[in-house]
């Protein structure tokens, strides 16, 4: 794969990671609105899903760069968001 491609994917990655996001806000807001998720629970659930995945998101970089494949480490940083994003979207949807 050129560099040219690999930044393309990267910037694909992470404007798919950007927007499956928004939606994720969108619909735990909506939820916390209408009282179809407890907000506290919700919060919490937020603050420690954040927490779990920046320290797997920085090891999976941390691991690439460690096997000299620097040059994937924020694309495998973007891929444990993607699927941790993804996750709790089929949670909030039931999908």
């Amino acid at each position: 794969m050129t560099d040219r491609s690999s930044l393309a994917t990267l910037f694909a990655d992470t404007l798919a990671l950007s927007l499956a996001a928004n939606a994720v806000i969108a619909v735990r807001l909506t939820k916390m609105a209408l009282g179809a998720v407890d907000p506290n629970h919700e919060s919490s659930l937020m603050v420690s899903e954040k927490i779990d995945a920046a320290a797997e998101a920085t090891f999976a970089a941390a691991r690439a760069v460690a096997m000299g494949q620097a040059h994937h480490a924020a694309g495998r940083a973007v891929a444990v968001y993607k699927r941790r994003v993804d996750r709790n979207l089929r949670r909030l949807t039931g999908g």
